[in-house]
């Protein structure tokens, strides 16, 4: 019985008894579409029966974002932003940054634009973050549905159906005239192996903070060119997990005030 208790307690404690009980009743029923949470600006929209739930209890109710910075970010990157709940999370928590959301899956992007449509500041790009340019497309390889999507390059010369163009960090420095990167989230289902193998140089250094999902238990090793770029990228950083994330501080970055 008091296990049962402590299940429920998360769902009370962040929508309300009321509120909790009618979305415990909608997740049994696969029927919630719209959740109103208590201090966020704008109710959040989910596809009922599907990874989207999930995906919610992890950001509003174990709060896998709840980062103590230190410091206010200006700059944030969503990489892997999946339906913009961590956008919203990230805005609500932080209403004065400015916030780039990159999702590449097409159903997924529709309900990112739907979630930060609301919001000022949010800039989403449907696009997967790569090492470089290149044509690529959305597959569900591990059968995980929309929460683990991975990007697959395209090599032949054939249009193909959902296929995206890939884009680097760097591009989204030039862009959006971004001098450093408060805070990078990454989600990316794998693509880190792809992401920092190379051509991470130039950006790496000027990112604060990294928050990463990395996914080894997906693709054996893929977490290693993480590491590896940065240890050869930054002269001093802390090291930390958070349920599922690792996190990174880049000390030689960091504000004397968070120090």
């Amino acid at each position: 019985m008091l296990k049962k208790i402590q299940k429920l307690l998360p769902y009370f404690i962040n929508l309300g008894v009321i509120k909790g009980f009618s979305y415990l009743i909608g997740r049994k029923l696969k029927s919630n579409k719209v959740v109103h949470l208590p201090n966020i600006k704008a109710p959040v929209h989910l596809r009922p029966g599907t990874s989207d739930s999930g995906v919610f209890g992890q950001i509003f109710l174990k709060h896998e974002y709840d980062l103590n910075l230190g410091f206010e970010p200006k700059v944030i990157i969503d990489g892997g932003a999946n339906i913009g709940l961590s956008s919203v999370y990230f805005k609500n928590k932080y209403p004065n940054a400015k916030i780039i959301a990159i999702e590449p899956d097409e159903d997924n992007f529709e309900m990112l634009r739907k979630n930060t449509a609301t919001y000022s500041d949010i800039h989403i790009k449907k696009a997967g973050l790569w090492s470089k340019n290149q044509r690529s497309r959305m597959v569900d390889k591990y059968g995980l549905g929309k929460w683990g999507m991975v990007a697959e390059e395209i090599s032949d010369t054939n249009e193909v159906s959902g296929e995206f163009q890939t884009i680097t960090i760097s591009d989204l420095l030039n862009e959006f005239n971004i001098e450093y990167i408060d805070l990078l989230k990454l989600d990316i289902e794998t693509a880190e192996k792809q992401l920092f193998e190379e051509n991470f140089a130039e950006w790496l250094p000027r990112v604060k903070v990294i928050v990463i999902e990395l996914h080894d238990w997906m693709l054996e090793g893929c977490s290693r060119p993480f590491f590896t770029a940065i240890n050869s990228s930054f002269n001093k950083y802390s090291f930390g997990q958070m349920g599922e994330n690792t996190i990174i501080v880049n000390r030689d970055l960091l504000p004397k005030q968070a120090k």
